[in-house]
This record gives C-alpha cells, structure tokens and sequence, in this order.
C-alpha cells in the first residue's frame, strides 16, 4: 500500500511496486504535496495502467494540509505536471463519491476504477486479504488516519544532516508529522541523507529506454529527466524488497522546528542510515527489465 504526491519519484515507485514479484501493491492514495492530491491521483492512475496494473484502486485524500496549506510552490524538477514533461497516456477519469481524508476533503475518487472507498478503506481492504505493509512516500497528512491501520510502516522523511531548505515531506505538514511521532505505530523512517545517494546508471537508463517493456521504457524517460538520474521514493520498497541492501539504527527522532532529525529527547525509531547504492540501484533496474524475453 502506497501513500503518494505522485512526481516523478513517486512514479519511479509506482512502477517498481507493480514490476517487483516481491510486492503486492494493494492500493494507493495521493495526498496533497508536489502537486494537488488530485493531479496526484491521475499520475498514479495513468502509471499504473501503463505498467499493467489496471486493477489497483487509487483513491485521492487529503487535498490541503492539516493547517490548510495546498501544494508545494516555486520551480521544482517534478515540473507543473508532477512528471517532468515526461507523456504518459492519461486514464480515462472515472469519478465515485467523494472521498475524506484526515482533517481535510479531498476531490473525487480518480483512477483505473470507480472505487467509492476512503483512503481508510483501502488500507482496510486490503488488510482482509492478510498483512499490510504501508509506505508513506508523501506528506503526513494522510498518515495520521492510515498508520494505525497498517501492521507495517515505512515512511520516507526527516534528516539526519540538516539541509536547506527542510525535507518536504516532513516540513510540508509538520502538525501530522508530529501527531505521527506521537502515535503508537512504530514505524522504519528512511531519510533523505540515503534518498540522495542511490542514482542509476547512464547506461542502465539507456537500457530501460529501449526495453520492449513499457513499464521499463516510462522508468527510463523519467530517470533521464531526473535529478541526478535518483530513484528517490522507489529506494523506499527496495528496502522492502533487498533489506540486506541496507543498514538500519534506533535513533532519536523529533521534530526541531518543521524538521524531522534526530534529538536528545526524540522518540527511538528505526532509521535507514546506510546503503549499498550501487547495488540498490541495480535491484531498480533489474527489476523494471524483468526476466529475459526469448528473441
């Protein structure tokens, strides 16, 4: 289950959830951030049925923060669309009852499918078919109302090297980001100093580019319009799915104004704080291209 403001990362995610034989995407929900929850939405949609993955419900949440604020400003690499010019067939919309996330009320239900379910109750589904693993790749806001209904949770978030400006996804919602502190949920934090570090390859990216899968050839078109060529959110589900790739502590976390770092008197938390890039990379690349098709 994925919670997303679906940018290019996010997209990157999308795909490798739906590519990895690993992962059973169950559901996402899209969440005001880089863009509007709703644009969010018919990103997700249109990847996912890209990729093949049709049947996964995609419902939109919370369109404003908990304090009101709508989505990022100023020039970002996601561009105005979320997926850096980058075309991707749009789905045809399909609209159910309206859906409402925590604190806010989102626009109508986009995606694949008319689902009529709340951001809840897709974790709720998807959890009378057995465990769920929820990985929050977006701002908070959502995951006040979403944590508590997961029996795992992954979010990516926070800083252990403080940087400027803050992390988005922490700074943007700082009031959900501190009610998540304070649940009961524990949670893997995986931080921005290893989002920054695991970037493919120019040549495996002129690899997926010219796959005969299309979900490989859109991983391509949006890795070389990427930052640094950085799979960003997706490294959150290759922790999933290659936790040796990956180191792991108990550390301090709390917020310090609107940045999630760690502190003296913050709450203990696992933290991503290490990675094999490379290798995590590969695991990316390797898995969008799939088995070998026989000629």
């Amino acid at each position: 289950m994925l919670d997303v403001d679906t940018g290019i990362d996010d997209a990157l995610a999308l795909l490798y959830a739906a590519a990895s034989p690993a992962l059973d995407l169950c559901g996402v929900t899209t969440v005001v951030g880089n863009v509007p929850a709703g644009v969010a939405a018919r990103n997700s949609a249109a990847v996912l049925a890209h990729a093949g993955a049709h049947d996964v419900p995609v419902v939109t949440g919370a369109a404003r923060t908990t304090s009101g604020a709508g989505p990022r400003t100023g020039p970002t690499n996601h561009g105005p669309d979320g997926l850096g010019g980058v075309p991707v067939p749009p789905v045809p919309e399909t609209t159910g009852p309206e859906t409402t996330g925590p604190e806010t009320t989102g626009p109508e239900t986009t995606g694949p499918e008319t689902t009529g379910l709340g951001v809840a109750d897709v974790v709720e589904a998807a959890g009378a078919g057995g465990p769920v693993t929820l990985v929050g790749l977006a701002p908070m806001t959502n995951l006040t109302a979403l944590a508590p209904l997961a029996d795992e949770v992954v979010v990516l978030g926070g800083e252990l090297a403080a940087g400027d400006p803050p992390e988005l996804n922490a700074a943007h919602d700082p009031v959900a980001t501190a009610r998540l502190l304070a649940g009961d949920r524990s949670f893997t934090l995986y931080v921005i100093d290893v989002f920054e570090r695991v970037s493919v390859r120019a040549e495996d990216v002129a690899r997926l580019r010219s796959s005969n899968r299309p979900a490989a050839r859109l991983a391509g078109e949006l890795l070389a319009v990427r930052r640094g060529r950085l799979i960003g959110d997706a490294g959150a589900l290759v922790l999933l799915t290659h936790p040796g790739l990956f180191r792991v502590e108990p550390r301090r976390i709390g917020l310090v104004g609107d940045r999630l770092t760690e502190t003296p008197d913050g709450r203990w938390t696992d933290v991503v704080v290490d990675v094999d890039a490379a290798a995590a990379a590969t695991a990316y690349v390797d898995a969008l291209l799939g088995p070998a098709v026989p000629l």
